[in-house]
C-alpha cells in the first residue's frame, strides 16, 4: 500500500471573513462612528435655558417684565430704561422666527455701575453666544445678580461677568460696615438645571464653593492683580501656604491659609451662597437660593 499524501492545507482569505473572527476579538472591529451632535443655541435654534413657554407674550405677564416680538427689527428695544435687565433669545417664541427679548425691572441695578456691566456682558453673551452652555451661564449670571440686588440691599458689585473669565468665583458683592469693616458676599451662579461641580480627584473641602475652593481661588486673584480679590486679601489680612502640593501626583497644588493668617482679628468677613436660575409663569426670570454659608 501507498504511503498517503498529507492532505493540503487549504488557503483562507482572513480578509473575507473579517466580521466574523471580530466578534470574537481576533481583530479590531471597524465601528462606524457617528459624530456627537454638539448643543448650539444662535442661529441653530433655541437656547433650552430660555423661558420654557413655547408662545408669547403669556397670559398674566407680571408688570416688570416687556416682551418684544423682533428684536433685530427694533433697534431701540434696548432704550436703557431705569433698572432695567434685558435678555435676548433666538425663537423664544417658536411660532415665529428670529430674535425676541424680555426686559425686566430690577430695583436698584442702575444705581450699581458694575452690576449694570454685568447685566450689559450678560445681554451680549446671549446675544452673540452659539454653544448651549454659555446661553446657560448667561442666564445664571443674571438671575444671581438679580437675587442679590432684591434680597441684599447695600451690596454692591466687585466682580462679575464683565471681567471674569468664566472660571473661578463668579460674582463678588462688597458692603462696607459703620465700623469700617466690609462684608464680603461670594456668589455662585448656575443656569436652569445646573448644579455645583464635584470631583474625587480634588483635596478635601476643596469641592466647588467650598472653604478651600474659595482661598485657593481668592489667592490666584491676588496673584493676579485682580482688584477685588486683593481688596478681600488686604481687609482679612490673608496669608496663603501651599496646603497641597502635587496633589494626587500631577503638577497642581492647591494653596490655604498660613498660620500667620490674621483673619480670625479682622472685623471684615466672607460668606458664600449658590444661587441657580429658574423662570417663573409670569416670564420673569427668578432663582433659587443655598443657604449662606461663612468661610472666614
Amino acid at each position: 500500500m501507498g504511503r498517503s499524501s498529507p492532505r493540503k492545507a487549504k488557503r483562507v482569505d482572513y480578509s473575507k471573513v473579517q466580521n466574523k473572527y471580530d466578534k470574537f476579538g481576533f481583530l479590531p472591529a471597524k465601528k462606524s462612528v457617528t459624530p456627537k451632535a454638539s448643543k448650539f443655541a444662535g442661529l441653530a435654534g433655541r437656547a433650552s435655558s430660555a423661558h420654557p413657554l413655547a408662545t408669547w407674550p403669556v397670559h398674566g405677564m407680571h408688570a416688570s417684565v416687556g416682551y418684544y416680538d423682533d428684536i433685530a427689527a427694533d433697534m431701540t428695544w434696548d432704550d436703557g430704561s431705569v433698572d432695567s435687565v434685558w435678555l435676548p433669545f433666538n425663537l423664544l417664541d417658536i411660532s415665529t422666527v428670529g430674535w425676541q427679548g424680555l426686559s425686566q425691572t430690577v430695583a436698584g441695578k442702575d444705581a450699581d455701575a458694575e452690576a449694570a456691566q454685568h447685566f450689559g456682558n450678560v445681554q451680549t453673551t446671549l446675544r452673540t453666544a452659539t454653544m448651549g452652555t454659555r446661553i446657560t451661564e448667561a442666564v445664571g449670571e443674571a438671575a444671581a445678580a438679580i437675587y442679590i440686588l432684591e434680597n441684599y440691599p447695600g451690596y454692591s458689585m466687585t466682580w462679575g461677568a464683565h471681567v471674569h473669565s468664566g472660571t473661578g468665583i463668579d460674582q463678588i458683592w462688597r458692603r462696607t460696615n459703620v465700623n469700617g469693616s466690609n462684608s464680603y458676599l461670594i456668589v455662585e451662579a448656575k443656569g436652569p438645571g445646573a448644579s455645583l461641580g464635584f470631583s474625587a480627584f480634588i483635596p478635601p473641602n476643596y469641592s466647588q464653593m467650598e472653604e478651600g475652593w474659595v482661598v485657593n481661588h481668592l489667592y490666584s486673584m491676588n496673584k493676579n492683580n485682580h482688584l477685588a480679590g486683593q481688596q478681600i486679601v488686604a481687609d482679612l489680612g490673608l496669608a496663603f501656604r501651599v496646603a497641597y502640593p502635587n496633589y494626587g501626583g500631577v503638577t497642581k497644588s492647591y494653596m490655604g491659609l498660613h498660620a500667620n493668617s490674621q483673619h480670625a482679628t479682622k472685623a471684615s468677613t466672607i460668606h458664600g451662597v449658590t444661587v441657580t436660575a429658574n423662570w417663573l409663569a409670569d416670564g420673569r426670570l427668578s432663582y433659587h437660593a443655598s443657604p449662606v454659608s461663612k468661610y472666614l
